[in-house]
C-alpha cells in the first residue's frame, strides 16, 4: 500500500479466471480516487458502469464530496454504519490511524470479500479463519459491537461484519442448513450444507421486532407477485436474527456482479432526491428485460402499501448475468419504517409524503403498463398489507407493537383504496 494503488478485478468464480478491470490511484491533492479501465477489459466489453464510467481510455475521477472520493462502481464494496465501525477497528489493529486511512486502504481491506464480484489487490485484510459460531455466539458479537466493546470481538467476526452494508448489526456468513450455527465471513466457496447469507440482528437500542417484520414482508412480497430475496429466521438466546440469502452468490462458488442504484447513478443514498421513475429509466438504459419494468412497479406499490419508507438508492440493485444481460435484482431490505421525516426516500409521481392510488396509476402510465397490471399490482400490495399483522405475529413478533405497526400500515393503505 506504499504507492496507494489498487488493482480491481472481476471475479465471477465457477472456475473462471478473474478479469483485471483496471487500477485505482489515490490522488491526495484532490482527495479523490482515479480509476482507469484496463485495455483487456475494454476489449472484452465488460461495461460494468455504463451510466457514469463507460468503457474507454482515460481516467475517471471520483468526487471529493461523494463516497469519500471513490467512483460509484467501487463504493458498493465499502460498508457503512455497523460494518464501517468494525472495519475501522480492524484497520486500527493493523496500525493505521484514522487520518492515514484512504478509500484504497478500505478496498484493500475488503479484498475478495465484498458485495458482488469485484476483488481488490493487494489484500490488506487479516488472514481469515473459518470460525463456526452458534447463533447465540454471533448475536453476542453483534451486541458487543453495538455497545462499543470492539476489542472483545474475535477477528473473524470483525472481518465478517466489516463488509456488510447498512446501519444495523449484520455479518456475512455461511449459514448451516439446521440454522443453529454459521461460519462467519465471505469465502470463495460454500461447503455442502451451508448457504451464503447476510445475517441481520435487531439493534440493541431499537425495535426487537425488526427481524420478524422483515421476514414477514419478504414472505408476503414473494406471495404477491414480487421477486424477493429469500430469508429465514434463526433463533438465538436474545431473540431472533434474519438470514437473508445472498443473490450475489450462487453456491457452491459462483459470484454475480451487482451494483446498487446509488453506485450506478453516483447518487448519495442519504439524499431523498430520486423518483421511482428514475429507477425504471435506469433499467431501460441498461436494457433490462421488459418484465423488469413491471417488477419495479409492483415493488413500488408494495413499498407504499406496507409503509416501507427506507426506499433509498442503495436499497435497489441490478445484477449482470453470465451473458452480460442486466436484471433488476430481487427485492431486499423490506421492513416497515418511518423514512426521512416520515416520508418515502424516493418519490412516486413526485409525491413522497403520502403517495396515493392516483400517484401509482400515474406512475403506471409513465411506465406504459396496462390499467389491468396497475390495478392488480395495487390490489396485491393491499392484500399483502392486510396480511402483515397476522404473518408477523405468527413468525414471533410481539402482538402489541405489531398491532401499532399494522395500524400505521392501515392508514397508509387508506390512500390506495378506490
Amino acid at each position: 500500500m506504499t504507492d496507494q494503488r489498487i488493482k480491481v478485478s472481476l471475479n465471477l468464480g465457477g472456475g473462471a479466471s478473474p478479469v483485471v478491470l483496471g487500477e485505482c490511484l489515490w490522488v491526495p491533492s484532490k482527495r479523490v480516487v482515479a480509476f482507469e479501465w484496463e485495455a483487456q477489459a475494454i476489449a472484452a466489453g465488460w461495461n460494468l458502469a455504463p451510466l457514469k464510467m463507460p468503457l474507454g481510455p482515460g481516467a475517471w475521477l471520483g468526487s471529493p464530496t461523494l463516497f469519500d472520493g471513490l467512483p460509484g462502481m467501487l463504493n458498493d464494496s465499502i460498508p457503512d454504519g455497523f460494518g464501517l465501525r468494525l472495519m475501522n477497528q480492524s484497520l486500527a489493529t493493523l496500525g493505521y490511524r484514522p487520518d492515514q486511512i484512504t478509500p484504497l486502504h478500505r478496498l484493500a481491506w475488503v479484498g475478495n470479500g465484498g458485495v458482488g464480484a469485484l476483488s481488490f489487490e493487494p489484500v490488506l485484510n487479516p488472514e481469515k479463519s473459518a470460525d463456526l459460531f452458534t447463533m447465540t455466539q454471533l448475536g453476542e458479537q453483534a451486541r458487543k459491537a453495538q455497545s462499543g466493546h470492539l476489542a472483545d470481538i474475535p477477528k473473524s467476526a470483525i472481518v465478517a461484519g466489516g463488509s456488510a452494508q447498512g446501519a444495523r448489526p449484520k455479518f456475512w456468513a455461511l449459514v448451516k442448513d439446521d440454522g443453529k450455527s454459521a461460519i462467519v465471513g465471505d469465502y470463495p466457496s460454500a461447503p455442502q450444507g451451508f448457504t451464503p447469507c447476510l445475517v441481520k440482528f435487531s439493534p440493541v437500542k431499537g425495535d426487537k421486532n425488526e427481524p420478524f417484520y422483515e421476514a414477514a414482508c419478504l414472505e408476503l412480497a414473494a406471495e404477491h407477485g414480487i421477486v424477493a430475496a429469500k430469508a429465514r429466521l434463526l433463533e438465538h438466546a436474545a431473540g431472533a436474527a434474519l438470514a437473508v440469502e445472498r443473490f450475489d452468490r450462487v453456491p457452491p462458488d459462483k459470484r454475480v456482479f451487482t451494483q446498487s442504484l446509488s453506485a450506478l447513478l453516483h447518487h448519495n443514498f442519504r439524499e431523498p432526491s430520486l423518483d421511482y421513475l428514475q429507477l425504471a429509466q435506469v433499467a431501460w438504459k441498461l436494457a433490462c428485460p421488459s418484465e423488469d419494468t413491471e417488477r419495479i412497479y409492483r415493488l413500488a406499490c408494495f413499498n407504499v402499501a406496507l409503509s416501507i419508507r427506507d426506499d433509498h438508492s442503495k436499497n435497489f440493485a441490478f445484477t449482470m448475468d453470465q451473458q452480460r444481460v442486466w436484471h433488476v435484482s430481487p427485492a431486499y431490505d423490506l421492513c416497515p419504517c418511518e423514512g426521512p421525516n416520515g416520508w418515502h426516500t424516493m418519490s412516486i409521481n413526485g409525491q413522497a409524503q403520502s403517495p396515493t392510488r392516483r400517484d401509482l396509476l400515474t406512475f403506471a402510465g409513465q411506465l406504459r403498463l396496462s390499467a389491468h397490471i396497475a390495478k392488480d399490482a395495487i390490489d396485491a400490495a393491499l392484500s399483502a398489507a392486510d396480511a402483515f399483522k397476522a404473518r408477523a405475529i405468527s413468525l414471533g413478533a410481539m402482538k402489541t407493537s405489531t398491532g401499532r405497526m399494522a395500524k400505521k400500515i392501515q392508514l397508509t393503505g387508506a390512500g390506495l383504496q378506490t
